[in-house]
This record gives C-alpha cells, structure tokens and sequence, in this order.
C-alpha cells in the first residue's frame, strides 16, 4: 500500500472527548502504511470542544479541519470531506470518528480497490462478520428492517448493507458520486449506494470487525421515520432524473 495515495475522512459530532486519541490512532497507522496520506476531519457543528480539539490537531498533526458551524448532519459532513480531498489522492474514503469500525481494517479494503474494485464497503451481512461489542435487540432489530425496507424502496438488491461507517472510493468515483448527494442524515449511505449503482460501478462489501461504541444514539421513533422519508425522497430524485 505504500505507493497508494490516500485521504481518510471523519465527520466530527460532540467526540471532544475521544477525538484526539482517534485521530491519533489514524494518523499512525497511515504513517506505517503508506508514503502519502491526507486526514481530513469535519466538525459537524459540535456542541463541545470538539472543534478546539481539531484545531489543536491541525497544529499538531497537520490535518485538514472543515469546521461546519451548524449541524447539518452525518451526510453532509461526510459529502464536504470527500469534496475535499486533495488531487493527488488515488483513494478517498470515510471512517465514522469513534473508530466503530477499527481504521486497522483498511488495508483489505485498499487491497480490493487495487484488485478493480470502484467501491468497497463494510457490511454487517456477509459472512466473516466479528462483533467484538453487541447492540441493543432493539436497535439490532430496527436495522434489519430498515435494510429490507431499503431494499424495497429504492430497488437495489445487490447491496446487502449501506449503512456501516467505512467505506473507501476510487477516487474518480467518489468525484462523480458525491455532488449528486441530497441526504443529509442516516440514509445518506443508502443514497451513495444507489447513486453508485447508476453509475455503474463496481461494488465490493467485507465484512470486518464491528466494535458498536455505547455512545451511539438512535430515536426509536423519530429517526426511522426520517431514514424512510430519505428513501422516499432518494426515488422521487431518481424519478426527476437529478442522478443522471
């Protein structure tokens, strides 16, 4: 991986308190791995230090700082990340900030970039999957459904999983992919998917090992509601033809 060139990045919401070490944790792994390499670090309009942490970050690290004053949602700071790295890069990819997914798991990914791959993404649904720490039956349950109503909705069943944090591009397909993005909140995995299979590109999912920090929060019934509505609005954009 050494002769690959690549960016990594993390959307930033209320992580002051584990921010530095995450990133800390990024940055040396990539040194070991590879000659050139971008950490690009969007604050989401966070409500604590996260913001002075990154800054400190970019004294310290060198890393690239978008700082979103409002919140606009995991989608949008994910689509301004990957519209910013640098040109150079041969792959872009993002990694939710709490390191749910381990960054040690990108080197098989990179790997199938190289092996022809456009995409290759974590999923939950292939076989190889180690969880190391369990959700709440509750929220375990809300995934499966909300995957089999992805499916449905937006017609795309070579997918078995869009929402994990982790994926890496080619960095020719990320270019294409993400200033089409609309979604802003949960479902704007599903919408990077499906944007991607009407380009045409070719899709790889692994599976990895899923940590599931307990931090992580989800309205039982407030955010299933959006995620559907962002599905419906995912079709009606395809119907108006704005993925073309």
């Amino acid at each position: 991986m050494k002769n690959t060139k690549i960016s990594v990045v993390t959307p930033c919401f209320n992580e002051g308190k584990n921010i530095r070490k995450n990133i800390k944790k990024i940055d040396d792994y990539l040194k070991q791995r590879f000659d050139h390499y971008e950490i690009i670090a969007v604050n989401d309009g966070s409500r604590d230090n996260t913001a002075e942490e990154l800054l400190a970050l970019q004294q310290e690290l060198g890393i690239k700082v978008i700082d979103n004053k409002e919140n606009q949602g995991k989608g949008g700071a994910v689509r301004d990340g990957m519209l910013a790295i640098g040109e150079e890069s041969d792959v872009g990819m993002f990694v939710d900030s709490d390191l749910g997914i381990p960054i040690e798991e990108l080197e098989k990914f990179v790997a199938e970039i190289q092996n022809g791959h456009d995409i290759v993404i974590a999923s939950r649904f292939v076989p190889g999957l180690k969880i190391i720490q369990s959700v709440q039956f509750h929220r375990k349950l809300m995934e499966k459904a909300f995957r089999l109503i992805r499916m449905i909705i937006t017609n795309n069943w070579n997918v078995k999983d869009t929402q994990c944090g982790f994926k890496v591009f080619r960095r020719e397909a990320a270019m294409k992919i993400f200033p089409k993005l609309t979604v802003k909140r949960f479902a704007f995995d599903a919408e990077v998917i499906f944007v991607a299979n009407k380009c045409g590109y070719k899709i790889k999912e692994l599976p990895i090992h899923l940590q599931n920090p307990p931090s992580r929060s989800l309205r039982i019934f407030r955010d299933p509601m959006n995620m559907i509505w962002d599905l419906l609005r995912i079709r009606r954009n395809d119907w108006k033809g704005k993925y073309e």
